[in-house]
C-alpha cells in the first residue's frame, strides 16, 4: 500500500475560502425562501437586510441564481406608490410557512433602495454574462429605485431616513452615497448611459457635500435633525454612536488615507479596545461583522485576524447559532473576500 499523503497544514488562505464557501451554503440552506426572499432570521423579510446578505452572495459563484432571485423579489414588490406616495420603495414582510405578508412598512426609505443599488452594479462587476445581462434588464426599475433617493435629498444633500422620520443618519447617507455613485456607475458601463450617470453622479457629489458637513469636533455627527443640529456620538455606546464612525469609510465616502477616518478608527479603538474579541457583545450581542469589513479597509490586518478568529470560534465552528443573520453573513463573505484580494470591499 502506498503511503498516504499528508494532508497540508491550514493556510490562511484555505481558511479564509472555507469561511467564505460556509458562510455562503448557509445562507443558501437556510435563510431563503421558496419565493426567493432572503431571510431575516425565521419570520421575517427586511429587504435592507436581504441586500446586504445578497451582496455578500456575489463574492460565491454559487450564489449567483440565489442573487438574482432576491433581486427579482426585490423587483416585483417595488410599491406603485407607497403610502408616503413614493415611487419603487419596497415594505418589510412578515413570513410563516410559506406566506409574505406586507407589513407597510419599512425602517428607512433611503437605505433600503440605496443597498439595492449597490447590490446591482456589484453583481455587475462579477463578470458573469448572466448577471450583467439581468442587470441591464431591469434598468427601469434601477432608475425609479434611484429617484427614491432623489425624492428625500434635502437642500443640504442629505437624505431624510424617509419621508415621516425626518432624521438625517450618517450610516444611511453613507449607504444612499455609495448607492448613487453605483447607480451611476450602471448607467455609464452597463448601459451607455452618460447622461443619467452624470445625473446621478451630481446628486452624489451633493450628498458628499452634506456628509462632510457632518465632521465636527473631531468626529462624525451621528445624525442632524430636522432643526439642523448635528448630534455628537457617545463612544461609551456601541450602536449606534461607535458604529456610525465607520460608514464613511465603509462604504467609500471617504478614503482610508483621509485624516479624518484615521481619527474616527482610532476613536473606536480607544474606545473599544476589545472589539477584536467581541467585548462589545456586553452591551450587543450581535457579531457586527461590519466593524470588521471597516477595519480591513482601514489596513488593520491584526485586529482583523483576531477578530475574524473570533468569528469563527463563535459562528462558523458551531454552525452559526442566533444572533448570526443573513446581512451578517453578507458582510463576514465580504471581509474573507477582501481578505483574499477582491476589491472593492
Amino acid at each position: 500500500m502506498p503511503t498516504p499523503t499528508p494532508a497540508p497544514s491550514p493556510t490562511p488562505d484555505s481558511s479564509l475560502r472555507a469561511s467564505l464557501s460556509a458562510t455562503g451554503q448557509w445562507m443558501r440552506s437556510s435563510s431563503v425562501a421558496a419565493s426567493g426572499a432572503i431571510l431575516y432570521g425565521a419570520s421575517q423579510i427586511n429587504p435592507y437586510y436581504s441586500n446586504l446578505a445578497a451582496i455578500g452572495l456575489t463574492h460565491d459563484p454559487a450564489g449567483y441564481g440565489t442573487v438574482q432571485r432576491w433581486m427579482q423579489w426585490y423587483i416585483n414588490h417595488l410599491n406603485w406608490p407607497d403610502k408616503w406616495g413614493l415611487y419603487g420603495t419596497t415594505y418589510d414582510y412578515d413570513y410563516n410557512n410559506g406566506v409574505e405578508t406586507s407589513r407597510v412598512y419599512a425602517d428607512s426609505t433611503d437605505s433600503y433602495a440605496a443597498t439595492f443599488l449597490t447590490l446591482a452594479w456589484t453583481f455587475y462587476q462579477t463578470g458573469d454574462a448572466a448577471a450583467q445581462n439581468y442587470v441591464k434588464s431591469i434598468a427601469s426599475q434601477l432608475d425609479s429605485i434611484g429617484g427614491v433617493l432623489i425624492q428625500t435629498q434635502q437642500n443640504d444633500g442629505l437624505t431624510w431616513a424617509k419621508p415621516d422620520y425626518q432624521i438625517k443618519y450618517l450610516m444611511d447617507n453613507c449607504e444612499a452615497y455609495r448607492g448613487l455613485r453605483d447607480l451611476a456607475a450602471i448607467f455609464q458601463n452597463a448601459l451607455g448611459d452618460a447622461n443619467k450617470a452624470t445625473y446621478y453622479n451630481a446628486a452624489a457629489d451633493h450628498m458628499l457635500q452634506g456628509i462632510e458637513s457632518l465632521w465636527s469636533n473631531g468626529a462624525w455627527a451621528m445624525y442632524k435633525d430636522n432643526a439642523g443640529n448635528l448630534v455628537a456620538p457617545n463612544m461609551g455606546k456601541w450602536y449606534p454612536d461607535a458604529t456610525s464612525q465607520l460608514f464613511p469609510v465603509l462604504e467609500g465616502v471617504i478614503a482610508a488615507a483621509d485624516s479624518r477616518s484615521q481619527q474616527a478608527y482610532t476613536s473606536v479603538n480607544n474606545a473599544w479596545p476589545g472589539w477584536p474579541s467581541l467585548s462589545y457583545n456586553a452591551q450587543d450581542p450581535f457579531p457586527w461583522i461590519l466593524v470588521g469589513d471597516a477595519a480591513i479597509i482601514m489596513g488593520d490586518t491584526t485586529r482583523v485576524a483576531t477578530y475574524i478568529q473570533s468569528i469563527e470560534t463563535k459562528y462558523v465552528k458551531n454552525g452559526f447559532p442566533w444572533t448570526w443573520y443573513s446581512a451578517e453573513a453578507g458582510w463576514f463573505m465580504r471581509l474573507n473576500a477582501y481578505a483574499l484580494g477582491a476589491r472593492p470591499l
